[in-house]
Parts: C-alpha cells; structure tokens; sequence
C-alpha cells in the first residue's frame, strides 16, 4: 500500500491515498480524482452513445455513483477499472430505457419486424444528428474500419488524453498490448490518422464538469438521510444519440488479463478486456494413454486422436510425458500447464475440463491425472459450453459462435448474428438449443443440429452474461449487464414470464457465476456484494430466504446436484463455504487452498467438489466430509524469470502461483527442487557462475540466497524499500547487483550479503515489471532500463553516470551486455533492437523492427546471436548481418524472460502465459554476407 507522505499536495498522491482521503472526510480528494479519469470516463461513455453531451452527463453520474459508492470498493488501487465498469453500467441503463420507449411489445412482431423498426430508428437518429456531429460523420467511418478493442484504445488516447501507461491500467490490459493495439490502428487508418486527432479532441468538456460534479455531491450529501442510500438522480436526456460507435463491453480474459469485467487483481489484470483474436482449436491428445474415438481426421506428430473416455490408469512417467504434449515447432518441452480459468465436469463424471492460457486439460475426475489436452487459443474464448451428452463444445471468442465435435475433433459449425459479443452460453438439458447472450443486448436460442436461430429475446435488462435452462428445458433463466434483475423467459414462446429483482449489483465473468438455478427447477439463488444469499421461487419470483455469510462478498455459487446445498467462494477468501439451502445454516468450510479459489464445481453425482485457484492448484473434495481427496498441480499463474545454471544441466524459474521456485532437469523435466519462502510473486533468479548459489527477487519482499543442492535459504539480503524486479551476478561470482522498485540499483557482497554500493543518480523510472538490468563482462558498468528512451551507463566504483545513449524513439524495456565483446544490445518500446559499442557509446546497428514491442533480451553464449521476447514471439537474430535468422511462436502471452543454455543450443523462455517452453536451436546458424 502507498504511503501518504505529509507535505505532498493532492494531486501529487496516487489513487489509494487519495481514497483514504475522501473516506476521511476530505471532498477535496475526490475532486482530484475527477479531474484525472473524467476525461477517460467521458471518451468510453461518449465512444458507447453516440452523443458528446449525453456522454458528459453520465460521467457526472458515474462520478455521483463512485462517491456514494467508494466505501464498498474493497481495491482503491483498482478505481479506474471500478469506475469504468460504474460508466458501462450507465451507459446500458441508458439503451435500455430508450428501448422501453422506442420498441414495440416483442411479443407482436418478429424479429424481422424488429430488425426493420431498429434500422428505421437507426436512419431518424442519424438524420436528427447530422446537424449536431457532421465531422463525427467521419470519425463513425474510420472507426468502423478498426476492430472493437482498437477502436476503444484510440477513443481513450485521442479524446480521454490518456497515455498507454493510463489506458492500460483503466483497461486492465498490459500497457504491451495497448500500444500494439494502437500501433496496428495506425497502421489501419494511415494517412487519416490527423482527422481522427483533429475531429476527437476538438470537442472540450464543459469547463464547469468538475464543479457540477462536486456541488451535486455536496446537494445529496444534504439531502441524504444518515445511514441511508444517498439519491442519485439521473440526468435527464437529450435529443437522440447516435448509435454508430459501439463500445465492446466486457471481454471476459484471459482472459486473461481472457478477462473479468471488473477485477481486484493486479498491474495488468483484466479489468476491461476487448479480444478479437478467432478461435480455432487444434484439438489432439496423448498417445498410447486410453482407447480413443474418431475418424483421426487430424493427428499430430504423435499420430494420435480421440478423446479419452475411461479412467485407465496414466503412465507412471506422466510427469516427464505431459512436457511434450503437443508442443509448438522447434520446442523440446513445456514446463507448467498455463494460467487457470474455469473448470467443469463432463456430463458422465469421469473427466474434469479445466481451461487454461495453452488449451483445454483433460482430467480423469477418479485418479487426477492428464487424460487429454486440447490445444489452441481458447485463452482468448469470452465462455464456452458442454453439451449434456458431452459431445459438442461452444465457445464465442467474439461475436460468432463455434460449435465442436469433440468426437471427430473437427468444428462442426459457426453460429453468427449477433452484432456484437458473445457473453454467455448454455445448452439446453436435450442439448438440442444453445442459448447465447450477447453484449448487443440480445438471447439468441440456436438449433444446435442445423445451426439455424430459432428465436431471438430482448428483455427488460441488458447484457446477459449468465444464462440457465430448467432442468426440463421449459425456461431458460438470465442475469447481468450490471443490472439486479433476473428474467425468466419461456424458451418455447420467447415470451419473458417473469422477473426476479432485489439481486444486488453483481460482476459476472468466466470465473463467477453470483447466480445458480437449482437442479430441482424448484428455487434460484443469488449472490451480492452485500455477503448474503437470496433464494428465490422460481414460479411466483418471490424471495423466500436471505442467507447472511460471514465473507466479505460471494462471488460464486453452486448448487448440489439434490438442490439440498450451496457451495458459495469469494475472491477474498481461499475457502469454500457450503450451506444447507433449508435452513441457511453454515455446514462445512473447506480449507486449504493457498490463494483465491477462482471457480468451483460439483460432481454430477454430488459426492465429489472440483475447486481450482490462483495457487496453481486443481482440488477435489469429499462434498459430504470435506476432506480433501486429491490435489491436481502443474498449473501457473506466470512464468516471470528463467535461468540455466552453469552447467546447462539445470533450469530454474519463478512459479507466481503459489510464491516458490522451481528447479528442473532439462533433458527429462523432472521437478528436483522447490524452493518455498517468498511471500509474494518472485520475479527474477539468477544462478551464481559456479551454480552452488540461487538468488531470487520478489514484487514486495527482500533478495534470497538459496543453496541449489540442499534448497536450504542461506542468506536474506535486506535493503530495497520495495520490489526487486532484475538481478545480475559479476561473472566472478563475488558481486550481485540488484534493480528495485524504489529507483536504485544496490551491489552486494555475494558470500557475505553485505550491502557494498547503492546507486540513485539519474534513475529514471525504473522498476517496472519489464525492467531489466546488466553487468559488463569486466564488472565496471551497469546498465538498466529505467523506463526512459535513453540508456545511461553507471560506473560501478563511483556510482556515476558514465555514458548516455540516445536513439530509441520509446522507453527501453530490456538490456544486456554481450559475455565475450564490447557490445551493448537494448530494446524498447518502439519495437527496435540498437547494437552499440559499450565503451564508446556509438551506435553500430539498428536491427529491423518486431512486430511488437521487445521486452526481454540476452545474448548468445559466444556473442554471435541475441533473442529477444515479445508479446507471444521470439527473434533470433544475427549480429554479423543485423538479420533475423528465426522467430519461435509458442507463447500466447508476453515474453518476460529468454535464456541461452551455456552450449547455446537450448533457448528457455517464460511467459505471462503461465509456461516456460525450452527451444531447440540446433539447428540455427549465424548467417554471414
């Protein structure tokens, strides 16, 4: 948590602090607040209307909301995110109060009536507005050219003036993804990017927004009863907007950030995902494991089909086998199963689907162990599906539908209509109709046989972003868009039957699910930030019992497959409640999981619950006893740092699931060492150059010193007031630098851990998770990137600057030195790796652009080649010709950390995508004109 310094004026605090402020009673905060995000809050707001000054209206309000609101966010660092989600909300209420009084009753006309009454109303708003926004005109048309999530990105750039660093984190996206997001927008629209500058940011706020804003809070700060809800009046509306320019809303993403519409986690965590990645699953599995299905229409290098459908027993070297499941060109292993996102039962019980960053695990729910993995993107599906025969998976990437036989392994279908994207599916009990839910505010049902709509539903609420049918298929239930209405609706007819309201505010995504319908069709319960269950009946809508837990809020809840209890998780908490449904009583509480549990699931017969978590770990638990059954691992949250030891016979790498460190062999992928002790993320390692020794860094905590052979800690090195992001051994081994969150590089004796150096001047900003830092070949130099787009060269014995480099156009995210020459290599931002002469300081070569920015960099042990990571690529380049000689594709997210073997044979990488691939570069020679 920041500190609050005394002496600072306000607008020198960051967010947290000057939430503290505002919940203190000082009004003055707030009004900082509003002056930093209104224009970000403003560009959604108008980029989702269509009107410039309904726009700013609610921004008011969704400043007005914040304020009454701000006691309940649990994150004050997360307020942007939290805000923006306060505006989407505004901006559906708006569409939906606008539909109420502009559409006809659903259940007279057709949809065709209705796609014709829309586009009638479409062509009236646009005339009555070509007066008002004529140079909007033109904007509508480029921006039509652009995909959803470029689209948003230039919107917050050119009209909410804010920088990649300010969109990233009001997004939750990494700041890597905004400006390629950006970048490829440019390169879209080219020449016409200055009528996008000119025309978004000629339209001002109103001078006075920031006063309005206070003065009406301070008018329902009066008016408000003590201890009540203050009244938030909605402004009233103007003349017609313009719906053209639709905002995405929440991609769910891993999405994931696939993301959550509004996340408490951290830097780049997903708050508001936009994806428009398709999805295309190359589904393939293990050989030799089980009898397999299919027509082996698609087989691997493993000559292998099918999906497995019983529960023989694994290869007792499964460990060793798992890390050559279908991996990508060029790689030897995979190390770690990819970054967790949801989990749910095949329809018989005999396997578990757990989601992931690299693909669809398959386990056997008896043993735990791998059965199957079906690899692809599905990191990049907002939800997915399974039949109830368990043959057919639906999963939406965007605003289409793929239907996937996961006999033939083959996709058997796409599903498009609907305009905008897919939030929710489910299958009905027959499995004969999908219903999808959309962020175009419509329930599309689909003849999953003929892939033909049968009917569409638009409703009384927005977005549904949960969705389930009754057990006999007669209703379908749906929730969401922010709204606390649950609609129950005839699947039959269409017709919307009833509405249930009193649900509190909820966020939905793939991980939560805050409303579950009971499996006796008789009751359905939701959850709220209020920490209580509401049960309601599902043929009156009345509320017929309000549980009080004792958590902080319940995100999740699941009912037993007898409908006799509730298992309930919370974001806040590493348990998993259950409750009896008569009685509301508390039953068990299952401990043990080391993080947050993220999704839960019960067994079709009731006797097993599935729990998986941020701590890396897939649980089974006995849903009667609550004792623990078995554990599934392998699974990280990221793989921020890799390191060979000297001898190339070892690999270790940070494991930010659950804080430790792992040693593995290389040739076999055998686990030899944990290191347990960090209590947050570890974020660098290092070996020492006779590999007796492994330094560590973490995002909070101090340097560790660990003995590779015995895993003892020897030494912890105190010092930094924050984070230590990069570390680097002298090549005698006797000198460990150190690179910390609070701007300085520290050199430390390595035996002792005595603190021999501390270097502050002209630190720039570094301490960002890309930083990186190097120590030259003879221990004279150090550079580090500091976040700036010079690189400065410290002389290690006065800790003065020594040199500066000028030439890269963006901040510098990676450096190295090279281990034989008197070679500086750097990459940056602006997608340029610049070679230059460490002791001159010239600039010898600029190799060609990457298609993203480089965020990681090392040389080669003989000095000829440097690999570089980026978002998802690796480049192999040549220093002789300045070429790139080879791009490894694997990853499917940043690539933070790359590693020669010392034979320079092997290359490692890990990556935001929870994996650490080892690649083969026997067969990479530097080229020579």
């Amino acid at each position: 948590m920041a500190l609050c310094f005394s002496g600072r004026s306000l607008v020198e605090k960051d967010d947290v602090e000057l939430i503290h402020n505002v919940l203190s009673g000082d009004e003055n905060a707030f009004s900082v607040l509003v002056k930093r995000y209104q224009k970000g809050v403003h560009a959604l707001a108008w980029r989702k209307i269509g009107d410039y000054h309904i726009a700013e209206e609610i921004t008011q309000d969704a400043f007005l909301q914040a304020h009454r609101k701000l006691a309940s966010l649990k994150n004050p660092s997360q307020f942007p995110g939290w805000l923006y989600v306060i505006a989407d909300r505004l901006c559906r209420s708006w569409f939906r109060k606008k539909r109420q009084k502009n559409t006809q009753s659903l259940e007279s006309i057709s949809e065709t009536t209705l796609e014709k009454t829309d586009y009638a109303n479409y062509i009236c708003e646009q005339r009555e507005a070509e007066a008002v926004a004529h140079q909007r005109e033109i904007v509508q048309r480029l921006m039509a050219e652009l995909p959803e999530s470029e689209r948003t990105v230039m919107v917050l750039y050119y009209l909410g003036e804010m920088n990649c660093k300010e969109i990233s984190k009001f997004l939750g996206v990494s700041p890597h993804t905004v400006k390629s997001r950006l970048r490829r927008a440019r390169e879209r629209l080219k020449n016409e990017e200055h009528i996008l500058h000119e025309t978004l940011g000629s339209g001002p706020l109103h001078p006075d927004l920031t006063e309005n804003i206070m003065r009406n809070i301070d008018r329902v700060k009066q008016t408000s009863p003590s201890g009540g809800k203050p009244l938030l009046p909605f402004a009233a509306l103007g003349a017609s907007a313009i719906l053209v320019i639709l905002l995405m809303g929440a991609s769910h993403q891993l999405i994931l950030n696939f993301q959550q519409p509004y996340s408490l986690e951290a830097e780049s965590e997903t708050t508001i995902e936009i994806v428009d990645a398709p999805v295309v699953l190359d589904i393939r599995s293990k050989p030799s494991l089980q009898n397999r299905g299919g027509n082996g229409t698609i087989r691997d290098k493993n000559n292998s089909n099918g999906l497995s459908t019983g529960t023989e027993s694994m290869q007792s070297d499964i460990a060793e086998d798992i890390t050559q499941w279908h991996l990508p060109e060029k790689a030897k292993s995979r190390f770690g199963k990819g970054r967790k996102r949801g989990l749910t039962y095949f329809p018989d019980g005999t396997r578990l689907v757990v989601r992931s960053s690299i693909g669809l695990w398959i386990y056997d729910a008896h043993t735990g162990e791998e059965a199957d993995l079906f690899t692809g993107d599905p990191w990049d599906v907002i939800t997915m599906a399974l039949s109830s025969d368990g043959h057919t998976l639906a999963v939406a990437s965007d605003k289409n539908i793929r239907l996937l036989d996961l006999h033939t392994r083959n996709q058997r279908d796409v599903l498009a209509g609907h305009k905008s994207d897919v939030d929710s599916l489910a299958f009905s009990p027959t499995g004969e109709i999908l219903a999808s839910g959309s962020e175009d505010t419509t329930i599309r049902l689909w003849d999953v046989d003929t892939g033909e709509l049968v009917r569409t539903l638009i409703g009384p609420t927005g977005v549904a972003q949960w969705m389930a049918f009754s057990p006999d298929g007669k209703m379908l239930a749906s929730a969401g868009g922010g709204e606390d209405t649950i609609c129950l609706w005839d699947s039959h007819t269409g017709k919307l039957l009833r509405t249930i309201t009193g649900q509190p505010d909820r966020f939905y995504s793939f991980y939560y699910a805050p409303v579950a319908y009971a499996p006796d069709g008789l009751t359905i319960a939701g959850a709220g930030a209020d920490s209580k269950i509401r049960l309601w009946d599902v043929s009156t809508g009345e509320l017929i019992k309000t549980i009080t837990t004792d958590m902080k809020s319940v995100d999740t809840i699941v009912y037993s497959p007898d409908s006799e209890t509730l298992a309930s998780i919370s974001e806040w908490h590493n348990n998993i409640y259950l409750w009896d449904v008569q009685t509301g009583e508390r039953l068990k509480v299952l401990t043990g999981h080391t993080n947050t549990v993220d999704s839960i699931a019960y067994s079709p017969d009731g006797k097993t619950l599935a729990s998986e978590s941020d701590d890396g770990t897939v649980r089974f638990w006995d849903a009667d006893t609550g004792e623990l059954l078995k554990t599934i691992s392998g699974h990280t949250f990221m793989a921020r740092s890799v390191a060979f030891s000297s001898d190339g016979s070892t690999l270790a790498s940070s494991e930010m699931a659950d804080y430790t460190i792992i040693l593995r062999d290389v040739q076999t992928g055998k686990i030899l060492k944990t290191f347990v002790g960090h209590t947050d993320n570890p974020c660098s390692v290092r070996f020492s150059p006779d590999g007796e020794t492994l330094a560590s860094g973490n995002w909070k905590g101090p340097i560790r010193l660990w003995d590779v052979q015995t895993g003892e800690l020897l030494k912890t090195l105190t010092g930094h007031e924050a984070g230590v992001w990069a570390l680097f051994y002298s090549m005698d081994g006797a000198t460990l630098v150190s690179g910390g969150e609070d701007n300085t590089i520290r050199l430390w004796e390595a035996q002792t851990g005595q603190l021999l150096k501390t270097i502050s001047e002209q630190m720039g900003q570094y301490g960002g998770t890309d930083s990186s830092i190097s120590l030259s070949p003879d221990g004279n130099t150090i550079v580090v990137a500091t976040g700036e787009n010079v690189i400065r060269l410290w002389d290690t014995h006065t800790g003065k600057v020594r040199t500066t480099l000028k030439g890269h156009t963006s901040p510098v995210a990676s450096v190295a030195f090279s281990p034989k020459y008197s070679l500086l290599a750097t990459g940056s931002n602006d997608r340029a790796i610049r070679l230059w002469h460490a002791t001159t300081g010239e600039l010898l070569l600029t190799f060609p652009e990457q298609s993203n920015e480089v965020i990681s960099i090392t040389f080669s042990p003989d000095g000829q080649t440097i690999a570089s990571g980026s978002a998802e690529d690796i480049y192999i380049s040549d220093l002789a010709t300045g070429k790139h000689i080879e791009t490894l594709i694997g990853h499917r997210s940043d690539v933070h950390s790359v590693a020669f073997s010392p034979d320079g044979k092997m290359l490692a990488s890990g990556s935001d995508d929870g994996t650490v691939l080892l690649w083969d570069l026997t067969h990479i020679q530097p080229q020579n004109d």
